[in-house]
This record gives C-alpha cells, sequence and structure tokens, in this order.
C-alpha cells in the first residue's frame, strides 16, 4: 500500500462526502478517517479505516470547560494514533472536528492540508490555515482565504455513462438533511401552477423526509403528476444523469455533482447557513453554470413556476464544456500527491 493519508472529516455530510470522494477517485494512498459519532454511521457503511476522537466547538458558555476538555482529550487521542500510524499527510476538510487532530499533526511536525469546501471560509479554517500554508479551495475568490491558497475545487466521484431517455420530462429534487422538509411543501406549490399540458408530460423524483413521504406522494397524486419519492437515493448519480432540471440546495459538494453532469438547477441556498455561505456558494457557481438562484423567503411563487416550465419544455440549453475548464486547476487529489513528493 502507497502513502498514509489521514482524512478529518467530523460533522456533517459537508465535510465528510469531499473526503469519501477522494478515496472512491484513488486507490493508491492508504486512506484513515478521524471522525466523531456523528458520522460513524455513514463510514462503517461505506466499510472504510477510521478512528473516532472526541472534539467541540468553543462557544462562551458555562459548558467552555467540558469543551475544552473534550478538545484537549482529542488531541491526546490524535497524538496517539498518529505516534502509532505514521502518516505521510493530514488533511482536514473543515468543521470542529478537525481542530485537535490539525494541532497534533502540527506539534508532530507532519505536513498538514487544509480543504475549504464553501465559498466563505469557515471559521475552524481560517483558525487551522494559519498553521500550514497548504490550503486548498472549491472556489477561486474565496471570502477569507489567503493569497497562498490553491483552488482545487472539490472531489467529486467519476461521472456514469447511464442511457437517459424518456418521453417525459423529468425534475430532480434533491433536498439533503436541510432541504427535504421545505422542498415536500413548497415544491408541489411551484409545480401546482404548471400548465395543464406540462403536467402530463413531466414526472418528478424528489428526496423527502421519512416522515414526509406520503404527504408529498398525495400532493403529486392530487395534481395527477408522476412522482417518484423517496428518502434516499442510493444512486444519485443515475437522478442527476436523468434529470433535465435540478432543483437543490447550494452545498459545494451537490453544486460540484451538478456541474459534472452539466445541467440546469434551481438553487434555494439555505437562508440560516453560516455566514450565508450557501448563498455565496450559489453565486460563485452561476458564473460557470447554468441557475436560478431563488431566496425562499420571499418568493413569487408564479413567476419562478412559469420560469421552470419554460426551462424544462421550451428553452434550449446550451451545453458548457467543462472538461477544459475543469482541468485548469490543480485537483486536491494532485496537490496531496505534490506535498507527499516534495517532502519525501
Amino acid at each position: 500500500m502507497g502513502s498514509k493519508v489521514f482524512l478529518i472529516a467530523g460533522g456533517s455530510g459537508g465535510h465528510l462526502f469531499p473526503a469519501i470522494s477522494l478515496t472512491e477517485t484513488d486507490k493508491t494512498f492508504d486512506y484513515y478517517f478521524l471522525i466523531d459519532h456523528r458520522i460513524e454511521k455513514i463510514i462503517r457503511k461505506k466499510k472504510l479505516k477510521y478512528f473516532k476522537i472526541f472534539s467541540s466547538s468553543l462557544k462562551i458558555n458555562p459548558l467552555l470547560p467540558i469543551m475544552l476538555a473534550k478538545i484537549i482529550l482529542g488531541f491526546l487521542q490524535s497524538l496517539i494514533i498518529f505516534m502509532k500510524h505514521k502518516p505521510n499527510i493530514v488533511v482536514g476538510f473543515g468543521g470542529y472536528t478537525s481542530i485537535p487532530s490539525i494541532l497534533a499533526a502540527k506539534i508532530l511536525k507532519i505536513k498538514i492540508l487544509i480543504h475549504e469546501q464553501n465559498a466563505v471560509m469557515g471559521k475552524t479554517n481560517r483558525l487551522l490555515s494559519y498553521l500550514t500554508k497548504n490550503i486548498a479551495i472549491t472556489f477561486r475568490n474565496t471570502k477569507y482565504a489567503k493569497n497562498c491558497s490553491i483552488h482545487t475545487g472539490i472531489p467529486v466521484r467519476p461521472k456514469k455513462r447511464t442511457s437517459s431517455k424518456s418521453k417525459l420530462k423529468r425534475i430532480f429534487v434533491v433536498g439533503g438533511s436541510q432541504g427535504a422538509k421545505i422542498f415536500s411543501k413548497l415544491i408541489p406549490r411551484l409545480i401546482k401552477n404548471f400548465s395543464s399540458r406540462a403536467k402530463k408530460k413531466l414526472i418528478v423524483v424528489q428526496q423527502v423526509r421519512e416522515e414526509d413521504i406520503e404527504l408529498t406522494i398525495n400532493s403529486y397524486k392530487e395534481m395527477k403528476i408522476k412522482s417518484i419519492i423517496e428518502n434516499f437515493f442510493d444512486d444519485i448519480y443515475d437522478q442527476f444523469n436523468k434529470a433535465d432540471l435540478i432543483i437543490s440546495r447550494c452545498g459545494s459538494s451537490t453544486l460540484a455533482e451538478i456541474e459534472l453532469h452539466n445541467k440546469f438547477s434551481v438553487l434555494f441556498p439555505l437562508p440560516s447557513s453560516t455566514n450565508n455561505h450557501q448563498y455565496y456558494n450559489a453565486v460563485a457557481f452561476k458564473k460557470n453554470n447554468q441557475c436560478l438562484i431563488c431566496d425562499e423567503r420571499k418568493l413569487n411563487l408564479k413567476k419562478i413556476s412559469i420560469e421552470i416550465e419554460k426551462i424544462v419544455f421550451k428553452k434550449k440549453l446550451h451545453k458548457i464544456e467543462l472538461s477544459r475548464k475543469l482541468n485548469r486547476k490543480l485537483s486536491l487529489l494532485n496537490f496531496i500527491k505534490k506535498i507527499i513528493v516534495e517532502n519525501a
């Protein structure tokens, strides 16, 4: 097996999935994950090698001593793991889980790489970026990123070649944990405004929360619209490929996958996202991709419905050539290889 690469990706899927994608596209390195309890179920399902460590956010409140104790414990755990396994590089994907492990790597003089997924660098990555000059960013003009940052984009799995021929026009709605709840009510309301002719030629494929499946199915049944409603799609790339239009939140991984499949998207940035980073992700994404950005707090449902129907049924979309654009930047994998080779 090749060099050992430790990926720190606790907390949310936004930090975890890019790290998983990296391991799925490259088999030259020996990958290990450092995670917290919140994502252990996903890692175990993927049968990836991992260690679970303690960590905590830092907030000024009565629980601060407990938070500090967890970070110190996670730091000691990381020291022991690193001394035993001797990684060639430690890659932090953001979130407070990165703090104890990146500090431990710095103490042990292990090479560190920080990857920022969003168009606004998170507080943790801003802090940890003072410990290394190796900083990778998903979006070229990431706010708060240092001048030495390298534009790598975000790791995504390779696109599959599948057939997508169908007489029906297809809208794919992917919500994620923070989008599916509102989408189960909002999207049927939007599609209700479609013309009768359009409704007959449409199928809606939508990810919803378990508790909203029946409600969403019934909403489309009442409109006599064909639908496929699931809590989770095992092969989401198949859904991206078949879709004529995608409705989504604005997590960086999802946007990268939409770009990979070169599809028009209607984007609803999560209003409560930290530093409003989903909105800035969408704005950066729009520079190179065809999309409509909507503010769910002040929607003109009729106007957006007309626009979506026009895009799905009438507008001939100009296919953007992505291959040259994507190849211009140093990929995260190549950045890791470069650091390892330079310090061999």
